[in-house]
């Protein structure tokens, strides 16, 4: 049996391994973008107002005419993500199985972590302009959003306030009446109350109690009959942030390539050659659908 025969054929369950922490748990994070693929290097996305309210129209006087307003253009630029590690022909003759499961197992690991970081990222900075910024370039979640036909709107509070009865009421109601760019009503439903692991409780509290958690008066807990889920995220770094995001964001995740993962052997070295790799881009043009508060 010769060397490139010798470390394909002996290492194959590393390669189940590598998979299999890959796929052990669902990723949060796919349940919080728009999750599309993309054929081209980058990609572009841009938004449009829709039309105004319709005016009165005289008696035998022409109609008024009206045109969209084009918003912004934002580009998802792709980038390459790539990881590696070789298992020498000598840990394989040795039996080090222990060791090669740890190296297999830690790469599908570091894949995951990484999706997660990437998207967490939007939330984590979305209250300054640091790494990511809305179309308008403010920050995600700003006081001030340009909108097209006049005026800002809003996807924060004024003043950061703490996750409580409340706030989350009046950040529901702030996401709900939140118009367009025509400043027209918007149909926007929230759908998951976003949460750092600090936030759990109260958060469980506000969402699932009959009564209102926070009065003695045993009034009911209105905020249950929005059906909000809980989402906990690990990967948001500020305990006392937390958002409202609604079924439709502008939150755009583009799969340029799937994560793959590979093996090869090394001719001259006997070593076996184990890889992963994807590319792919997270953007926000238009933050509609997403509320936040970074905590007082």
């Amino acid at each position: 049996m010769n060397r490139s025969t010798f470390n394909k054929v002996t290492v194959p369950g590393l390669f189940s391994m590598m998979l299999m922490k890959f796929q052990e748990r669902p990723e949060v994070w796919r349940s919080l973008v728009n999750h599309k693929t993309s054929q081209r290097a980058y990609e572009e996305s841009s938004y449009y107002t829709g039309f105004g309210y319709v005016p009165v129209k005289p008696e035998g006087q022409g109609i008024e005419y009206d045109e969209p307003i084009q918003g912004p253009t934002k580009r998802w630029t792709h980038k390459t993500y790539g990881l590696g590690f070789k298992v020498t022909e000598e840990m394989i003759e040795d039996d080090l199985y222990d060791v090669m499961n740890d190296m297999a197992s830690g790469l599908g690991h570091s894949v995951r972590e990484t999706k997660e970081v990437n998207v967490a990222d939007i939330f984590n900075n979305g209250f300054v302009t640091t790494n990511h910024t809305a179309g308008d370039g403010k920050a995600i979640f700003a006081t001030d959003h340009t909108r097209l036909g006049g005026g800002d709107w809003q996807n924060e509070f004024t003043n950061a306030v703490d996750l409580n009865a409340g706030s989350l009421q009046q950040a529901v109601e702030n996401f709900e009446t939140t118009t367009d760019d025509r400043s027209m009503q918007q149909v926007l439903i929230p759908r998951i109350l976003l949460v750092a692991p600090q936030n759990e409780w109260k958060a469980r509290e506000l969402l699932y109690t009959q009564a209102d958690p926070e009065s003695a008066n045993n009034t009911i807990n209105a905020i249950r009959s929005r059906n909000l889920q809980l989402v906990v995220w690990y990967y948001l770094t500020d305990p006392d942030a937390w958002f409202v995001m609604g079924e439709q964001t502008g939150l755009i995740y583009f799969d340029r390539r799937a994560t793959t993962f590979a093996k090869d052997g090394d001719f001259d070295t006997g070593d076996a050659k184990f890889k992963t790799t994807y590319r792919d881009s997270v953007e926000v043009n238009k933050p509609y659908g997403m509320y936040g508060s970074p905590g007082a």
